[in-house]
């Protein structure tokens, strides 16, 4: 064999080498950073946020966000809209002042939540900077919820964005 011939076969014989080694390294990341889950037999589900309001907690002067996915979520709003049962409106005033941040033009006649990236599995609450100073006279409230408003996150279940919470304030 010729020195050329065997120049030839040693850069052949590397090149092989480093390209699957190149390649199995490759196949090794893709496995272990997966983006589908299995979910029974011959079903794969892409991973990815699922958001649910947790309405109980606005008694609180919170709104909830749970993210039951399998994928952080990307920032997004939740309105809530409150009124008497059976009525268009009749939760008390907030003043113009402390209802500022919570406005938005898209959302008319709500408040309006800036939620932030959620990671799979975790809860964000916010505090509502108000609600302290509101004063709810007994009765009954009614606390619609919609959470990813401008549907921002490509959701496993877009069907559970909404909830609603009735406050019955002795």
């Amino acid at each position: 064999m010729t020195a050329r011939a065997l120049t030839i076969g040693l850069v052949a014989a590397t090149v092989a080498y480093f390209g699957l080694t190149a390649s199995a390294a490759a196949q090794a990341q893709r496995m272990q950073t997966p983006q589908a889950q299995a979910q029974g037999p011959g079903r794969l589900v892409a991973r990815s946020p699922d958001l649910q309001p947790i309405a109980s907690r606005i008694e609180h002067g919170a709104v909830s966000v749970r993210n039951t996915g399998a994928a952080a979520s990307t920032p997004s709003l939740a309105t809530v809209n409150c009124h008497l049962p059976g009525q268009d409106g009749g939760c008390p005033e907030i003043p113009a002042a402390l209802v500022a941040p919570y406005e938005n033009a898209a959302y008319p006649n709500r408040l309006v939540v800036s939620i932030p990236a959620i990671p799979a599995g975790h809860v964000h609450s916010h505090a509502l900077s108000f609600w302290d100073a509101v004063d709810w006279p007994s009765g009954s409230y009614v606390f619609e919820f919609v959470v990813d408003a401008g549907a921002s996150n490509g959701e496993s279940n877009e069907g559970n964005n909404t909830g609603s919470h009735t406050w019955v304030v002795p």
